[in-house]
């Protein structure tokens, strides 16, 4: 889901960000929930008195999970390049974002590619 959902520019740093954030959450879990379960207990035992707990906000996390999930945008099966709007064609194409019609900086030509006009010297 990261790698559709995000911008072409900024994919891989939110991508990035995506799993870091999901892996300090595990860290979080580990650190606070498991000695949160045997809280109360007496020593020595393995008694998990607030085992119930821990699964409630373990649930209530899920829950908020599959609300966050319905927010993100559905991408109905197209590549990744259509959604960047690179493929020309399609609704969302945008020629200078996907590097087409743009102005060369040292040939002092512009590129004919995508933009529907021919240069007059390439006419053979």
């Amino acid at each position: 889901m990261p790698g559709e959902c995000f911008p072409t520019r900024y994919r891989s740093t939110s991508h990035g960000f995506s799993a870091a954030s999901g892996k300090v959450g595990a860290i979080i879990a580990q650190v606070v929930f498991g000695p949160l379960r045997t809280r109360g207990a007496p020593p020595g035992s393995t008694a998990s008195p607030w085992l119930n707990h821990v699964m409630q906000i373990f649930a209530l996390f899920m829950f908020c999970g599959i609300f966050t999930t319905l927010l993100i945008p559905e991408t109905k099966r197209r590549t990744l390049e259509e959604l960047a709007g690179e493929v020309p064609g399609t609704a969302n194409y945008d020629p200078v974002s996907a590097g087409h019609g743009v102005h060369h900086k040292y040939s002092g030509e512009g590129s004919a590619v995508g933009s529907g006009d021919v240069d007059a010297s390439a006419k053979v």
